[in-house]
């Protein structure tokens, strides 16, 4: 049995679910992918948000600790104890922004990275509170009437301190930048996957509808003049102009009929 005779013995009722089901297939589908595709846009945005605030304040604790450094030497040279602030600030400011970055990578939701990053930020953090205690002791040390003579050899040794603090800081901020960019080309891809789906969505409503509306036209719209035309035919005296389509369906019972009625019709005008 060939899938044609098969969809012929399908109900007219039953076909014409199907045919207006298919644009609610569509619009289903396209509500899926379309949830699918905001809890992945929801999630990278999320991503991004963390990993540009992770950037920020990295860079801030980068700055506030070349400020430092710089005031103090600039207070070496001037005794100017205003200099000395901006080390006090440092103390102060950096293990809040550390402390904010670390609630950052704990939120991650991939255990690897996260334990990864931590594990980095431990790295970073060691180098950072060496230079802050570097800073504090050199702070402590000034003083802007007559500073000691071994002040600027103190400065001198904390150099690589503050020298890999600053590449610690800078490893993990480009390491973030680079996330960060991920991220955008990850949302970017979102946004033209969104595009597409809208496009196909449109594209199989359309085509599922003009299928349906053909289908309609073949086995009602047409059938039915052709039971119109046998009517008339029948009226004039005359046999059937179109011969039962053979379909298992109301209108094909319909034409099976009609066309015992012209046959017994026929018998009766032998007859007579």
């Amino acid at each position: 049995m060939s899938r044609f005779s098969i969809w012929q013995r399908i109900p007219l009722r039953v076909q014409g679910i199907i045919f207006n089901s298919l644009p609610l297939v569509a619009v289903l589908v396209t509500a899926i992918f379309a949830y699918y595709s905001n809890q992945q846009r929801e999630r990278t945005e999320m991503s991004l948000n963390r990993h540009f605030e992770m950037v920020e304040n990295l860079a801030d604790i980068h700055t506030v600790l070349l400020n430092a450094e710089s005031d103090l030497r600039g207070n070496l040279l001037t005794h100017d104890p205003a200099l000395l602030q901006p080390a006090v600030e440092a103390r102060a400011l950096i293990p809040q922004k550390l402390a904010r970055v670390r609630t950052l990578m704990e939120s991650i939701p991939t255990p690897s990275l996260r334990a990864q990053k931590l594990a980095h930020l431990d790295a970073v953090q060691a180098q950072v509170n060496a230079e802050l205690t570097a800073l504090a002791n050199v702070s402590t040390a000034s003083n802007p009437i007559a500073p000691p003579p071994d002040l600027s050899g103190q400065i001198l040794h904390d150099q690589p301190l503050l020298d890999a603090a600053g590449q610690q800081l800078d490893a993990l901020r480009a390491s973030e930048e680079r996330l960060l960019s991920k991220r955008i080309d990850e949302i970017r891809s979102v946004r033209q996957r969104d595009y597409l789906l809208i496009f196909l969505s449109v594209f199989i409503g359309l085509v599922s509808r003009a299928v349906a509306l053909y289908f309609f036209h073949r086995r009602v719209i047409r059938r039915v003049r052709q039971l119109t035309e046998n009517v008339r035919s029948l009226r004039d005296g005359s046999g059937l102009v179109h011969e039962p389509s053979g379909h298992n369906d109301d209108i094909g019972e319909l034409e099976r009929e009609l066309a015992r009625v012209s046959e017994f019709l026929a018998v009766r005008r032998i007859r007579s």
